[in-house]
């Protein structure tokens, strides 16, 4: 069920770039909470993935839109998965929180939220790359008990070979959830995360699972788009996760709750 999981993910992720973002994605199954093997210096698990292919295949555009995609993954016309203003963890240090949200419902749906950096940042000179996140009380999956978070992180840069999307699936670990506030530290993990590029594979690429995203794309890589996204696509779960103070080279991003896609 996990491989299933994260194989639908990944077609989930291709129609994420079908609302902001281009190529073509052949999906691939992956673990969840319990499963990952690779925890980084800040205790954050990055989830690792076999490399048996899935079925999924979905063709998508090239042009990118920032904002909020929800998807109906089950197909019943409606979008459990939600993204709102996230007032009620809110704080001093925390202005303009998002919450990914199924309010209280269980569901397999999922929702992304995508931010687009000014100024054309490159790989080479982002110093600076994280954002925040809090898991609330009802971020549950029933299988486990626990809900991944922060969940995925999604990039989409921009070389020489056109544009190319990938995400890092991470968990902290916590069960029961944190209900606090922690800092997911992206930057450092641009050369050494497990990473999964599910955009349509251009000639002189090494296979989509790769832990090195300044040596894979080129230090000259334009930053496009910086996102995150939850749900769990398999085993249906209540989502509670908020995410804020996204930051690019410095520059203070906020994540969108405007839609600007829904996907059935």
């Amino acid at each position: 069920m996990n491989r299933e999981r994260r194989a639908v993910l990944r077609w989930t992720a291709a129609a994420t770039v079908g609302a902001v973002g281009g190529g073509a994605v052949v999906g691939s199954g992956a673990a969840k909470r319990g499963d990952a093997d690779v925890r980084d210096a800040n205790g954050a698990n990055s989830v690792a993935r076999p490399s048996r292919a899935a079925a999924a295949l979905q063709q998508v555009d090239t042009e990118l839109r920032p904002g909020v995609t929800l998807f109906d993954l089950n197909g019943d016309g409606s979008y459990t998965a939600t993204v709102e203003s996230g007032s009620e963890v809110r704080d001093g240090s925390h202005q303009n929180p998002i919450h990914v949200t199924s309010n209280g419902n269980s569901t397999v749906d999922y929702a992304a939220s995508i931010a687009a950096p000014s100024g054309e940042p490159t790989l080479g000179s982002v110093g600076d790359l994280r954002y925040d996140y809090y898991e609330g009380a009802n971020n549950v999956n029933p299988d486990d008990g626990g809900g991944l978070a922060p969940d995925e992180t999604f990039l989409v840069v921009e070389n020489d070979d056109g544009r190319h999307g990938m995400y890092l699936t991470s968990d902290d670990g916590s069960d029961p959830p944190s209900e606090s506030w922690r800092t997911f530290d992206v930057g450092a993990r641009l050369t050494g995360g497990d990473w999964f590029e599910y955009t349509d594979l251009e000639s002189g690429y090494d296979g989509r699972s790769f832990r090195d995203v300044v040596g894979r794309f080129g230090e000259g890589a334009l930053l496009v788009l910086v996102g995150v996204g939850h749900g769990d696509a398999v085993n249906p779960a209540t989502l509670d996760l908020y995410y804020d103070n996204l930051v690019v080279d410095g520059q203070s991003l906020r994540l969108p709750t405007s839609v600007v896609e829904r996907v059935a």
